[in-house]
């Protein structure tokens, strides 16, 4: 009876996680080392107080302004900044009204800006660089965008009245005498510290040695074609990164929906329509180069009906050879990338790790390459629920810990750094804590920000009990500490048997204190053939370490008595035959 009751709760157990896991996905799933579909508790979850809407009182600040519907129609994309003091910032475009949101790190909403002033004392060193700046005139289905120039002959002044305007004191100027860049069409925001740089083109250096750091934030202007580069502290205009103009960039338009800078200040960014890979430009707005391109593989079809096109229909098709990325996120100088997948057969390479040269060194020692649902829906329903995850952001913590958005489900997907799933949370549905259009999210320490334009609202992701446990795991394997990490990884266990990677995790600890025999005993339970291999290796080498010597002496002992045994019978036996001869005489 105790067999076939077993066989019941197999069988119910194997049923449910087949057809409740995709549906009920508040319930948590995740994914085993053969690619099944079993439970697992949701890893991040919303609370009632992490949501925030245009109806929400936090939404409205001291002086009565308030983040209205009207306006808040298309958010495009949020990013956080963390200042010395350690207080957040909370940046939000809106592709529609164009206007960028600040909110505190408890997104209580701080104020709004539709415009920003751009004053000729900042560009007295680059006066040429006026004539390709634009502006947006006009709003809704009238709006266009014109070059600033044309927007001073509107206002009844010439280029030369503008930069006349620089030797008067600010304080002095009339309304008329200020003027402004009305963005058209607002998709990225980014915050970051650069280098300052003197006239000259030289580092700006303290007193005591120390570069002088500028703060920025940058603006994706995508109608405008242009980068918008404003002071983190007035919101003036100080630069701006027009489209480039170079040889390799010719026949294309730049239309910038995302960008990161580095250390040095340099600016990677995603334009729209862009197959050759990520734009690279200096911190001074000139372009660079490309760089990780997303090659596509083509089937043995693709490439032979490819032999009959023209090089028009080729051309058309571009994008089958190259996809182009989705967001970008940079942490320790390694751009983290997201891109879609052409078909199902090339579905692995969606989320990349790029180096300084561009090369792809995300690591994927995980059960799966890093790719969202595993199991999806290929054929016979509608084209939005098809296909492999659909990847619009990614956000990276302190300890290589990444998450991917996936608007096709409305789930995160979390992994650490080597590539294994710790977590899947959030979900499609019509509550406000669903996640229904996710087009950004940041980490704001343990906790996850994301911004969803279906809702048109922001939620923060609290980890669940076992989550903040895996990230504890996660952490201390991080910083090499992995005793720590593996009682993190029994704390697991005991919340959840079924979750694999935590017994690949102890068996890590084990293997780094020698306790081969036992690490692989772990590394079987949690399915890792890699790992296992290796603690095996390792085995058989303390193995014959260990007994080597022994049986090679005991061997060299025995052949030694045998060849002496040999020997003296050799010799015994010639004497009693020389005795016997000697008798015969």
């Amino acid at each position: 009876m105790r067999k076939y009751y077993r066989f019941l709760i197999a069988i119910l157990i194997t049923f449910m996680s087949i057809t409740l896991a995709p549906v009920e996905a508040a319930v948590g799933y995740n994914y085993s080392h053969d690619g099944r579909l079993i439970y697992s508790t949701v890893g991040m979850s919303v609370s009632a107080d992490g949501i925030y809407t245009v109806i929400s009182d936090r939404w409205t600040n001291s002086s009565g302004d308030k983040v209205v519907s009207e306006e808040f129609k298309s958010p495009a994309d949020l990013f956080l900044f963390t200042e010395e003091s350690g207080e957040d910032v909370i940046y939000i475009v809106d592709s529609t009204s164009n206007i960028l949101y600040v909110f505190d790190g408890n997104v209580n909403f701080q104020y709004k800006l539709r415009r920003f002033e751009i004053r000729p004392e900042d560009f007295l060193n680059n006066k040429a660089l006026l004539a390709k700046i634009k502006t947006r005139q006009g709003t809704g289905g009238e709006a266009q965008s014109i070059s600033f120039t044309n927007y001073l002959k509107q206002r009844g002044l010439l280029v030369d009245d503008f930069f006349d305007l620089a030797s008067k004191p600010y304080e002095e100027r009339t309304a008329d005498e200020k003027f402004y860049i009305d963005c058209y069409e607002l998709t990225g925001v980014y915050r970051s510290l650069r280098p300052k740089k003197d006239a000259q083109g030289l580092p700006v250096k303290d007193e005591n040695g120390l570069p002088v750091m500028e703060d920025l934030i940058y603006l994706c202007d995508k109608n405008n074609n242009q980068i918008v580069i404003l002071s983190a502290d007035d919101y003036r205009v100080v630069q701006v990164v027009p489209a480039p103009e170079t040889v390799n960039f010719a026949g294309k338009v730049f239309k910038p929906r995302r960008l990161v800078t580095d250390a040095k200040g340099r600016i990677y960014v995603i334009s729209e329509g862009v197959y050759e890979g990520i734009m690279m430009f200096w911190p001074e707005g000139e372009f660079s180069s490309f760089m990780g391109v997303n090659y596509v593989s083509l089937s043995f079809w693709d490439i032979f009906w490819r032999r009959f096109m023209t090089e028009e229909q080729i051309r058309r098709q571009q994008q089958i050879v190259n996809t182009t990325f989705t967001s970008l996120a940079i942490k320790n100088q390694f751009i983290y990338t997201t891109s879609r997948a052409i078909n199902d057969t090339d579905d692995s390479r969606m989320i990349k790790r790029l180096n300084a040269e561009g090369k792809d060194v995300l690591t994927r020692n995980g059960y799966h390459d890093p790719k969202g649902d595993l199991i999806y829906v290929r054929t016979g329903v509608d084209q939005a629920l098809r296909g492999p995850s659909r990847f619009t952001a990614i956000a990276v913590n302190d300890y290589g810990v990444y998450t991917v958005a996936d608007e096709k489900s409305g789930r995160l997907f979390t992994y650490d750094d080597e590539g294994y799933l710790l977590y899947i949370s959030g979900g499609r549905g019509n509550e406000f804590r669903d996640l229904n259009n996710p087009v950004a999210i940041c980490y704001q320490g343990e906790n996850i920000i994301a911004l969803d334009a279906g809702s048109k609202a922001v939620l923060r992701f609290v980890p669940t009990d076992i989550a903040v446990v895996i990230n504890k795991a996660s952490k201390y394997h991080f910083d090499g500490n992995l005793v720590a990490s593996s009682e993190e990884w029994k704390n697991v266990i005991a919340k959840n048997p079924n979750y694999e990677y935590a017994y690949v995790g102890i068996g890590k600890s084990l293997l780094n204190e020698k306790r081969y025999q036992e690490a692989m005993s772990y590394f079987q339970t949690g399915h890792d053939v890699k790992y296992y291999s290796k603690a095996y290796k390792l085995y058989r080498d303390e193995v014959v370490a260990k007994y080597f010597t022994p049986i090679i002496t005991v061997g060299v002992f025995i052949v030694v008595g045998l060849v002496a045994y040999q020997t003296y019978r050799n010799i015994r036996y010639k004497a009693k035959d020389e005795e016997a001869g000697e008798g015969d005489e």
